[in-house]
């Protein structure tokens, strides 16, 4: 059996079933790409094929009509947006432990620096309020007292994260966190990958940039109260959500 298999328009293959298998495994493979085999009248998603498990086992080998049939293109089959798989939904639990390894990976390094580098006399400065003139002299301070080769590092550290994080979502709809927690980002219509520009730019990247910040303390609260509320609200789809167009789901069953 010669499988092949459609993403984002575009198709690769064929495949042996062994070979789909081993890409399944290793998630190379999406339960939402779509799949093709001779003796099959459209593409449908590999995940109703597979009955929405990680492993593909035909139950008999397809029926021959041609063996001259070539498969169709995946551009002429208009069946790509309207496929649908059945998902399960990311419980709340799960999405806020992938969120918070994530934000760990981000913040950790930021916040050992600023810990070990910020002076004492920053910290009193803090204390006596979180106004736009004490934030511009701790972070002044703090500029000072940190080594160029630690700001340079923490500069790249964010580089190098933002780096692998867009290439886990673009290629799989899963950031670090949600690789761990087996959970992918997929449009809320068709439960096909959203693209690098919803899951990476709209809900990763946009994010991010406004939780860097700090100096809009009141837009950053607003911002985030709303995030955490509509996340906790049914069907839990957060702010973020709600403008790329995305869910999350789980993948682990």
């Amino acid at each position: 059996m010669q499988i092949y298999l459609a993403r984002n328009n575009q198709q690769a293959g064929p495949y042996s079933v062994e070979e789909l298998n081993q890409m399944l495994a290793s998630q190379q493979v999406l339960l939402t790409d779509l799949a093709w085999y001779q003796g099959m009248t459209e593409w449908k998603a590999l995940g109703e094929l597979t009955q929405g498990k990680l492993v593909f086992e035909p139950i008999h080998n397809p029926p021959v009509s041609n063996p001259h049939e070539v498969n169709p293109t995946i551009q002429s089959l208009k069946v790509e947006k309207k496929t649908q798989v059945s998902v399960t939904p990311a419980s709340v639990g799960k999405r806020i432990s992938a969120k918070l390894i994530d934000f760990l990976l981000l913040l950790i390094p930021q916040m050992c620096a600023i810990i070990y580098y910020l002076p004492a006399d920053a910290y009193k400065i803090a204390e006596s309020g979180y106004s736009a003139e004490n934030q511009t002299k701790v972070t002044e301070m703090l500029t000072q007292s940190m080594p160029v080769y630690v700001s340079t590092g923490l500069l790249v550290y964010l580089f190098a994260l933002l780096i692998v994080q867009y290439f886990l979502i673009s290629k799989t709809g899963q950031s670090i966190g949600k690789k761990i927690f087996k959970l992918q980002i997929v449009d809320v219509e068709t439960n096909q990958l959203a693209g690098s520009l919803r899951a990476f730019f709209v809900r990763t990247f946009l994010f991010l940039l406004i939780s860097q910040l700090t100096s809009i303390i009141p837009l950053l609260v607003i911002v985030f109260i709303v995030d955490f509320v509509m996340f906790l609200s049914k069907p839990h789809y957060a702010l973020h959500d709600r403008i790329s167009k995305t869910k999350v789901i789980d993948i682990s069953k």
